[in-house]
């Protein structure tokens, strides 16, 4: 009947559309999982260059504060990446997830650091990710305090 393929029509774009945004949803997730990943190769690397990269991940409107202003993590990275100081740089499976506002929120980004002066630590984050242009930039960490 015509109401039977009407419904199956429908059911069939319903199914296709679906995919599709899974299919984008997971592929932003993904891309978002390779920054993180590029990220922290370029704190093992170190050096200005790797400085530069690691801020050209910040989206102009970032909103990270305290600990986690821009200002205070340029200082850091001047201080550790900028003369390669960086020993080890290990991170946990970020597993990302789509937001209802179009963003990626990794919720528990585990990272661990240690330099090559012994000086070591675990760091707990939460990262908001925004797409920008053609990339995904970080719009706000903030650490979880544990104990608190």
């Amino acid at each position: 009947s015509c109401v039977g393929r009407t419904l199956l029509i429908v059911s069939v774009l319903a199914l296709a559309s679906f995919l599709l945004v899974q299919f984008l949803v997971t592929s932003d997730r993904e891309r978002v999982e390779a920054e993180i990943e590029r990220l922290a190769q370029l704190g093992r690397e170190g050096g200005p260059e790797a400085v530069r990269g690691i801020l050209d991940a910040f989206a102009d409107d970032y909103r990270g504060s305290g600990a986690f202003s821009r200002a205070s993590i340029e200082r850091q990275l001047e201080r550790w990446v900028a003369p390669g100081t960086m020993r080890r740089v290990t991170l946990g499976d970020p597993a990302p997830i789509a937001t209802d506002t179009g963003g990626i929120l990794v919720p528990i980004l585990r990272v661990t650091v240690e330099t090559d002066e012994g000086i070591a630590g675990t760091f707990v984050l939460t990262v908001t990710w925004e797409e920008r242009g053609e990339a995904w930039r970080i719009l706000d960490i903030t650490r979880w305090e544990i104990g608190r």
